[in-house]
């Protein structure tokens, strides 16, 4: 009798499951008992999106091990989609891929910080800890007006989204259409911000990571809209600090004004007299008013000088050759736009 009752235990024991590899809060693979796919070798299996008509196999290697194989996909398995464990022409088991057990996103910064913008702001910086799934951020951000009023159309929806190659950086472009005033939808619908208004930009709880983390809820940022500004920013007006030769002293660029934070970071370097790079890293500070340049080793007497690409531009999308307003096919033919324009200082 014990005989046949461990039998029936043995019938009735359900096989084990498919599971799911993770490394670094990724879904990179799934694991499948050989017990699941009896009678089938590596070759016979494959992994597919669980939708509605057809179905196409991802992309990837299935390793055979000792008593498993091992379905590694090109790209990681995405949060939320259902896939379809096939053995030949045997559905297997269909899997869905949980959030991780990483920790949750959290914004890391938004840029302009300042609490005052000109009335012609252009374009908002966020960026995050982790990478966020993208294509729908306009579902999860909300501006409000004076803390009460939710503002509509106010961001361009681009497709694609301004994401950075790692999906952690976005950039929000306010319609330039309503923000040139010589344009219909600035006449017809007014400049995106109002003078004198205070903004909030809110982030909803809603917002995942690309692991499946929901990010905390939160204000972003908040902001005064003051005058427009209609000045392109001025290099040789700069105010630059001397290091000293043979220090690693940082040397200190202030703007006087508010730059746009990710061109900084791709528009400026330090050349000695021979116009060969200086090895360094650029620190953005005092709300993007001011960039300190840390050299890698120590400065040599002599010559040196600040180089500055033309398509740095200032909050309301003033470049150093021309205004945002300008129309662009009158300017080209007026005068030729400057690549790079130069600041040079003395190492004592």
């Amino acid at each position: 009798l014990l005989a046949v009752s461990m039998a029936s235990c043995r019938l009735l024991e359900k096989p084990k499951s498919i599971t799911i590899v993770w490394e670094n809060d990724k879904a990179v693979g799934l694991v499948i008992p050989k017990p699941r796919v009896r009678g089938y070798n590596a070759a016979d299996i494959q992994v597919r999106l669980a939708k509605e008509g057809e179905r196409i196999p991802l992309l990837g290697t299935v390793k055979e091990e000792k008593e498993e194989f091992v379905f590694e996909p090109v790209v990681p398995l995405t949060y939320e989609l259902q896939y379809e464990v096939m053995a030949g022409h045997v559905s297997i088991e269909v899997i869905v891929i949980p959030e991780s057990e990483g920790e949750r996103p959290h914004l890391t910064g938004a840029y302009p910080s300042q609490d005052t913008v000109p009335e012609n702001l252009l374009k908002i910086h966020l960026t995050f800890s982790k990478p966020m799934a993208e294509g729908r951020s306009s579902d999860f951000l909300t501006l409000l007006k004076n803390d009460h009023d939710t503002v509509k159309g106010t961001f361009l929806d681009l497709q694609p989204e301004l994401w950075n190659e790692e999906g952690s950086e976005l950039t929000l472009w306010l319609d330039p259409g309503r923000i040139k005033l010589d344009l219909m939808p600035n006449k017809e619908l007014g400049n995106p911000l109002e003078k004198g208004a205070r903004y909030t930009l809110e982030i909803s709880p809603a917002w995942r990571s690309k692991d499946g983390k929901r990010i905390n809820a939160l204000r972003a940022m908040s902001f005064l809209v003051a005058a427009r500004d209609n000045q392109s920013p001025r290099p040789d007006s700069w105010r630059m600090t001397s290091p000293n030769a043979e220090t690693n002293d940082v040397l200190t660029i202030d703007f006087g004004e508010a730059l746009d934070y990710v061109l900084i970071q791709h528009t400026i370097k330090i050349v000695d007299s021979e116009k060969k790079p200086v090895a360094g890293k650029i620190q953005i500070t005092g709300h993007q008013h001011v960039v300190d340049f840390i050299p890698d080793e120590s400065w040599h007497l002599g010559r040196y000088f600040l180089q500055i690409e033309g398509r740095l531009e200032d909050l309301a999308g003033n470049n150093l050759n021309r205004l945002f307003e300008k129309d662009l096919l009158k300017e080209e033919k007026e005068r030729k736009e400057r690549g790079v324009f130069e600041r040079k200082f003395e190492v004592k």
